[in-house]
């Protein structure tokens, strides 16, 4: 029974070591990546970091360069967009005016919806069924169609005297494309991507990986409108293309909302008000007594690793 014991604290403590070191790895991982990084304290605990071990095979295999901004040359399935931007530009413009580009029940942006800085109507989630954005955009939905690998689009608008702060997005499967449609036109209203400045203009489109640190900010007086849209990253083994595929899918789903019918939404967007409510009282337990809260984490965590243990 001792010997037997043993062995298993002996497999605990290899696997403890294990996952240490994978997380350490990955703080390294990022912090060498990035020009541009954030905080430490944060960086340790953002989520970002914990997807280093999954992204790290995508970078390994991409057919792209791994450079913050991409070239568009390397995707000419997007110059459909490009040549049709003002077609697009038309019917975003017809959704802002009629309050459809609004703030959504979308819990992993949950957080870019404060003080109304960002809104959005979603276009196309994958293959969720989403109709008020084929009955309200036929257009750009016909026109989004037509290029392969586009399964994430939303018009997306930066409410003026507005900013999103630093973050990275935590999968490399996809890059980020995002096409400027009604904007300030000034520097006024930017982004940077790992310390790269970019300014948003009417038709010019980029093309960059949302895993590198980036924030984007409108001090101008009139609303950034643009087209933004995840397209698939090029990998040299299809087999790990498609395999990332379907987690993507998987995961994307369960957060798509329809953006009339709110009835309309995948099941992790149902737990919402149960997320919201939770943060909004650990956040009132950690203001009310620090010390007490930190010890409280302590102990779930540990009363979670006694469990595990207790399992083998």
């Amino acid at each position: 029974m001792f010997l037997f014991s043993q062995f298993r604290l002996n497999i605990m403590l290899i696997f403890a070591f294990f996952v240490i070191s994978l997380y350490v790895g990955s703080i390294v991982f990022i912090r060498i990546r990035n020009k541009d990084r954030l905080g430490f304290k944060r960086q340790m605990s953002d989520f970002s970091t914990f997807m280093v071990p999954m992204n790290i095979p995508i970078y390994l295999l991409s057919k792209i360069p791994l450079t913050p901004f991409v070239e568009r040359k390397h995707f000419p399935e997007l110059d459909i967009l490009q040549d049709h931007w003002e077609e697009i530009k038309d019917e975003a413009l017809a959704l802002y005016e009629s309050g459809h580009i609004a703030i959504k029940n979308d819990l992993p942006a949950s957080s870019f919806y404060k003080d109304n800085r960002w809104t959005s109507f979603y276009l196309k989630v994958y293959d969720c069924d989403i109709p008020s954005a084929r009955e309200l955009a036929p257009k750009t939905m016909e026109l989004i169609e037509q290029v392969p690998g586009m399964n994430l689009a939303l018009f997306a608008c930066l409410n003026p005297g507005k900013r999103i702060g630093k973050h990275h997005d935590p999968f490399a499967l996809s890059l980020r494309y995002s096409l400027g449609l009604s904007t300030p036109n000034s520097e006024d209203c930017a982004i940077s991507v790992d310390g790269q400045w970019h300014t948003w203009s009417d038709g010019e489109s980029i093309i960059f990986d949302e895993t590198y640190a980036h924030h984007t900010h409108n001090d101008s007086d009139k609303p950034r409108i643009i087209l933004m849209s995840d397209i698939d990253r090029p990998l040299r083994s299809k087999l790990i293309q498609k395999m990332y595929y379907y987690f993507a899918k998987t995961f994307n789903s369960l957060f798509f909302v329809d953006n009339i019918d709110s009835t309309k939404t995948g099941l992790g967007n149902k737990i919402t008000p149960i997320h919201k409510s939770y943060r909004t009282n650990m956040k009132k337990f950690k203001n009310w007594n620090k010390p007490l809260y930190v010890t409280f984490k302590f102990c779930a965590l540990g009363g979670v690793l006694f469990i595990f243990y207790n399992a083998f």
